[in-house]
């Protein structure tokens, strides 16, 4: 059986507090006991000094008589009672005074008590009675030498004497802790729901989750730990959703993209083989169409490929000292070719002392790429500016066209898979839609940045940032 939260802490609640208030309860009395007994014991045993005081200041019969007429009277006027036992001639028996109702063998002292007593000590015991416990003070009454004892001093009260205050305490207290417990459930209620209410609906939530149906939110109205959890499950389901919708269109975009060269390849190829049968001559344009197709889906495949292996944590970058320079320049000199066949242009402006450490073939992949986007939507007739700095400890590489631009509020998509800023136009002018997404994952590889700047009508620049190779020998 599957115990809950609440329960537990329920369980443990009660059980704690209700071992807390017995505790408090039984320390309170131990407490009580020690102290006032002891208090008790002191008391009486400043009496006893008191009598004994005025015995040995006693001289004539009147004053002897005056102290045993203040014992009694000391004896009627207090709780305790005071006994006077003079020694025998046959000397002490080693038993107190019989005045006292104990069990018969509680009237004998033991011999360390005995010893104490005849060396002229005090005694302050504890016996049974018959009916009731006896705290008991005995102190002897010395001759003038002080070597013999002339009588016996015994002062004894009832233990429950000593306990009856603490007996309309003891109610007082258990009335107290009743209260105290009735307080303390209650607050510890308002506790556990504070606490457990909210992790019940992370739970409830996490499910629906686990469902696929992210609009459940916990709904916390604090600024403490508990609020900063719902807030942090909060957060961490707006980014499973915007996961789970970016995987819902990456899944449609690629749908999209791999049904129309199928349905092209499948419309040609129905066309080339109904005139095969019928034996009318083939159309070669038909013919490049599918085979133009069928690069492009040979193109799309292996961009899907690549870009998933470079998300991968296990992608290997082989990286070596490189001069960026030369690089672009090797790259802008083949991509002029292209670029003329548009009537345009690629200008470069280099800084050749920039050494950077990197995959090679890789960042002709991403310089490759920039060029040919900016050839694709530049202005026909135009230039493509290639430029190449230093700033600080990093790399600035910049490709710039001068065509139409877009809006600022599309620039931070643009490395999104698939996504075009005008899908017409750009699937006119070809293109898998992965290029960018694939530049900026092998830009990452390198620690490096890569961003975009455009004005609508001023045409686009991409800059990528990538650290400098620190030589630690130089």
């Amino acid at each position: 059986m599957k115990i809950s939260l609440r329960l537990k802490t329920w369980v443990f609640i009660i059980l704690f507090t209700a071992t807390s208030l017995i505790s408090v309860v039984f320390l309170t009395n131990y407490l009580y006991e020690s102290f006032y007994l002891t208090n008790q014991g002191d008391q009486l045993e400043g009496r006893g000094n008191n009598l004994a005081e005025v015995y040995y200041q006693a001289e004539t019969e009147a004053q002897f008589e005056y102290f045993y007429d203040l014992a009694e009277f000391m004896s009627r006027c207090a709780v305790a009672s005071i006994a006077i036992n003079e020694i025998e001639e046959d000397g002490f028996n080693g038993r107190i005074s019989r005045s006292i109702p104990l069990e018969e063998d509680e009237y004998a002292l033991t011999d360390d008590e005995l010893t104490t007593l005849t060396a002229g000590g005090t005694l302050r015991f504890t016996r049974e009675g018959i009916d009731k416990d006896h705290l008991i003070i005995t102190m002897p009454l010395m001759d003038s030498a002080e070597e013999d004892m002339e009588a016996i001093i015994t002062i004894s009260t009832p233990v429950d004497a000593a306990f009856s205050p603490f007996d309309s305490l003891r109610g007082i207290l258990f009335v107290a802790m009743g209260l105290a417990f009735v307080v303390i459930v209650f607050v510890l209620n308002k506790v556990t729901s504070y606490v457990i209410d909210p992790i019940r609906h992370m739970i409830t939530a996490s499910k629906k989750w686990g469902q696929g149906d992210f609009s459940e939110k916990v709904q916390v109205a604090t600024n403490d730990e508990i609020g900063q959890l719902a807030e942090a499950f909060n957060q961490m389901t707006d980014s499973l959703d915007a996961a789970d919708k970016q995987k819902q269109e990456f899944l449609g975009n690629v749908s999209h993209e791999l049904r129309t060269p199928l349905s092209y390849l499948k419309g040609y190829s129905e066309v080339l083989l109904e005139k095969h049968r019928n034996g009318e001559e083939l159309d070669e344009r038909h013919i490049e169409k599918i085979q133009a197709e069928g690069n492009r889906m040979e193109k799309l495949i292996h961009d899907l490929l690549d870009l998933a292996r470079l998300e991968g944590d296990t992608y290997p970058v082989e990286k070596t000292p490189i001069p960026l320079a030369q690089l672009v320049e090797d790259v802008c000199e083949r991509m002029d070719l292209i670029a003329k066949h548009d009537e345009m242009a690629v200008n470069t402006s280099l800084d050749y002392g920039i050494i950077i450490e990197g995959d090679e073939s890789r960042l002709e992949q991403v310089v490759s790429n920039l060029i040919e986007n900016a050839i694709r939507y530049g202005k026909d007739g135009g230039i493509v500016d290639v430029s190449l700095e230093q700033s600080g400890s990093s790399a600035l590489l910049k490709v710039r066209d001068y065509g139409q631009g877009m809006p600022k509020e599309t620039l931070n998509r643009l490395t999104e898979r698939f996504y075009r800023v005008e899908r017409s136009r750009s699937k006119s002018l070809g293109g898998t839609g992965l290029g960018l997404t694939i530049v900026n994952e092998i830009v990452k590889k390198h620690e490096g940045v890569l961003t975009f700047e455009s004005e609508p009508g001023e045409g686009t620049t991409a800059v990528v940032t990538i650290p400098c190779f620190e030589d630690d020998f130089a």
